[in-house]
């Protein structure tokens, strides 16, 4: 009996938590961060103020998760596109250039989020939770090219390091851009003519 009164519990803990952050981000997205309060989103979220602050600590750890959560969409589509079995090893890596570029500029909710949130939550930390959502895919799809012969004699980490930033930097000029979609069709020349460079068979 008491399992199952607490995983009704857990059950309703993971639907306020849900609840609240799918208003925050609805309101973060129209509002901005500064324009938005805790008890904003505890009226669109239908909850307390306190059930707000039994979740998150404050304004800005809800923004945080929202955000996280955005950027994670992201790379969950770029990693389901990258994986596709007719794929070349090559392909994937440009695939997945292509289809971060193509979400950020189809997705104005995660535009504005990345407008805001070095502004919100400092360059150093907005790097620490970019870095842990995409690094791994970026290392990832680098070690299986050098295992293959197929990338310059170049450290990985390094590359992989220099690669997430460019991809950063990518993202937010298509966030900052009047026009996303030209935006990002003009990253993405740049963005795949950088990352050919790194091929084995690349001319010097």
């Amino acid at each position: 009996m008491g399992e199952v009164k607490a995983s009704r519990r857990d059950m309703y803990a993971a639907l306020t938590r849900t609840a609240i952050l799918d208003a925050a981000r609805k309101l973060f997205v129209e509002n901005g961060f500064d324009a938005t309060s805790v008890d904003d989103i505890a009226r669109e979220s239908q909850l307390s103020k306190g059930a707000v602050y039994h979740h998150f600590h404050d304004k800005q750890q809800v923004f945080a998760e929202v955000y996280r959560a955005a950027a994670t969409e992201v790379i969950s589509v770029v990693a389901a596109a990258a994986v596709a079995p007719d794929l070349e090893p090559w392909e994937r890596a440009e695939v997945a250039a292509r289809t971060a570029l193509s979400r950020y500029a189809a997705e104005p909710d995660t535009r504005s989020l990345l407008r805001q949130v070095t502004g919100v939550l400092g360059e150093e930390r907005t790097r620490a939770v970019d870095s842990e959502i995409a690094l791994p895919l970026i290392r990832g799809l680098l070690e299986e090219l050098k295992r293959l012969e197929l990338l310059r004699p170049v450290d990985v980490e390094t590359t992989a390091q220099m690669v997430f930033r460019l991809l950063a930097e990518a993202s937010l000029a298509i966030a900052l851009a009047a026009d996303p979609d030209a935006a990002s069709r003009e990253v993405e020349i740049v963005m795949l003519s950088m990352l050919r460079g790194l091929r084995a068979d690349a001319s010097p």
